[in-house]
Order: structure tokens, then C-alpha cells, then sequence
């Protein structure tokens, strides 16, 4: 494992912080989507809303799961034995992409592939030669052409983009410090992520093309795992910021922040619902389950 996932891990599994709060109102509209418990990673909605993605941890193990909300049903994304992380639909929903540990040669190189949800067909989009690094956090552009990811193959942890169907590389970042988990505006005109270039964690925007890196959030604490509203006019983002795992949700034009969770529970890897409300991981009722909120406080 590498060192910027070492950090990044460190980051956001500390113990949960006690102390009971006033939850906001709509924390009361939750909607719990899974009951099993187990430790999930980076939810994921498809465009119609009717399917969920996660990484679900048993074990040793870490698989994706595919669920259909309507009936329950859920299935492996995949037969494969090697663990498997951070699955997102493609803008049409008819594929996701996803990284995967290989497992010969060089276990423990993660790379990111595509898959057509329908036939199974995997096709390789960053696949490194050589020594071992890891691709992974990939996220769709907007018009389903291309993908962002973080890869460590520079010795570092940067972003690049590369067309969907595999290919040349484009760097977007060169820094000595840590850039992650890259997501993709609506409109295809900025990526956010995370990075910690000015010390702890926090959320930078920057174009697509790599150019005019800006810091967006300035806390205390660590901002992490940044998230479009569907109208990209929001980000949500988990920080610690108040002393606790919680979800946060940020007006993108002014900057300002509100946290959407305010619950002793560890809430955790924010993503946005088609319909605008606002899924999260929490361990609010003692196991790690996915959650769906509406998001009422607007910043």
C-alpha cells in the first residue's frame, strides 16, 4: 500500500469522536439503504437512480457490490478473487469503472478498468508497465470520453486522464504532495480533489485541464472525498473539521460550508443521488451502512 493511501486512510479512520449533538432536520428524513453492517467504501448511484455500487469490506476481502433499490437484489460486480475498490456508473449507466488489485504478476498493483455492465466485457483504461504502482479513484468526464484517476506511478500520487477505451496518459498535476480522489464537474469544466499541498488535507479545484489549481476549503481539520451536486453549484466533502467524521456541504460560487450530518457517528464518503439528496457511509446505527438524506441547509 502506498504512502498516500497510508496518509489518506490514517486520515478518516481515527475513532469516532464522542459527544451527543443536535442533528439537523433533515437528518431525521434518513433514508438507511443497508442493513448488513459491514464496512462500505465510496457509494455510487446510477443516473436513474435505481442502482447503488459499493466496495464492501468482509474479512480480508474487499468486493463491489451491485444492489437494485426496488427489489434488494444484490450481486458481486465481478467473480474475481482479488480485492476490488471505488466502482462509478459511466454517465449513461451502462458501464462503471473500478480499480482492481492484479493478482500475477506484481499482487498489490492496483489498475483501473472499465466494464460493460451488461456483457461483463472488461477493457483496460490505466494499466501501468513495470514496477508496481497504483491507479485508482477513477471518475467519468461528463460526456462518458474519458476518465480521472490518481496513480503513483510518478513516485508520487498525481492525477492524470485517459480516454475510456485506454491510451496515452495526460498528467493534470505535478506536486510533491499528495493529490486523490479526483471527481468531475456536470458541466466538464473542473475537476475537484483532494490534496494535501498546504499542509493537512483539503479540497482544490483546478480546470480540466489540468491548469489554475485553487484552493477551495481551509479548516483545521481534514477535508477529504469531494462530490458534485447534480447541478454542480454544490460540493459535498467529509471533514473532522468540529472534531468528528461528518459530511459537509459547500456553496461552489461562495465557498461557504454547512455540515449536512452533525452526528456523533462516523459519516463518511459523500455522494449525490440523481434526485439531489445525499448519500453517505455511517456507523449512526452501530454497523457501517449506506444512508440517503435530503439536503435542506442550503450554504
Amino acid at each position: 500500500m502506498n504512502v498516500g493511501r497510508l496518509v489518506i486512510l490514517a486520515a478518516w479512520l481515527g475513532a469516532v469522536a464522542g459527544g451527543a449533538r443536535a442533528e439537523p432536520p433533515e437528518a431525521t428524513q434518513l433514508v438507511r439503504l443497508t442493513h448488513d453492517g459491514q464496512f462500505k467504501q465510496r457509494p455510487r448511484w446510477s443516473a436513474d437512480g435505481r442502482t447503488l455500487v459499493y466496495a464492501r469490506h468482509r474479512g480480508d476481502t474487499i468486493f463491489l457490490y451491485r444492489r437494485d433499490l426496488a427489489t434488494g437484489d444484490e450481486r458481486r460486480l465481478t467473480s474475481r478473487e482479488a480485492p476490488e475498490y471505488d466502482a462509478v456508473f459511466s454517465p449513461d449507466s451502462r458501464r462503471v469503472s473500478f480499480a482492481f488489485d492484479k493478482t500475477s504478476p506484481n499482487q498489490g498493483d492496483l489498475e483501473v478498468y472499465a466494464m460493460q455492465l451488461d456483457s461483463g466485457e472488461l477493457t483496460a483504461v490505466a494499466v501501468s508497465e513495470g514496477g508496481l504502482s497504483h491507479e485508482e479513484s477513477p471518475d467519468w468526464s461528463p460526456d462518458g470520453k474519458e476518465i480521472v484517476f490518481s496513480s503513483t506511478k510518478p513516485g508520487n500520487q498525481e492525477l492524470f486522464v485517459v480516454p475510456v477505451e485506454g491510451g496515452e496518459w495526460t498528467r493534470l498535476t505535478t506536486d510533491p504532495a499528495i493529490d486523490a480522489h479526483p471527481a468531475w464537474s456536470p458541466d466538464g469544466r473542473t475537476i475537484a480533489f483532494a490534496t494535501n499541498r498546504w499542509g493537512d488535507l483539503e479540497i482544490a479545484l483546478m480546470n480540466a485541464d489540468g491548469g489554475n489549481v485553487r484552493r477551495f476549503t481551509q479548516s483545521r481539520g481534514l477535508d477529504d472525498y469531494p462530490a458534485w451536486s447534480p447541478d454542480g453549484r454544490r460540493l459535498a466533502f467529509t471533514s473532522n473539521r468540529d472534531g468528528n467524521h461528518e459530511i459537509y456541504v459547500a456553496d461552489v460560487a461562495s465557498g461557504q460550508a454547512v455540515n449536512c450530518t452533525r452526528c456523533a457517528a462516523w459519516d463518511n464518503f459523500p455522494a449525490w443521488l440523481p434526485d439531489g439528496r445525499l448519500g453517505y457511509v455511517s456507523n449512526r446505527d452501530g454497523g457501517f451502512d449506506v444512508y440517503a438524506q435530503p439536503v435542506e441547509r442550503q450554504p
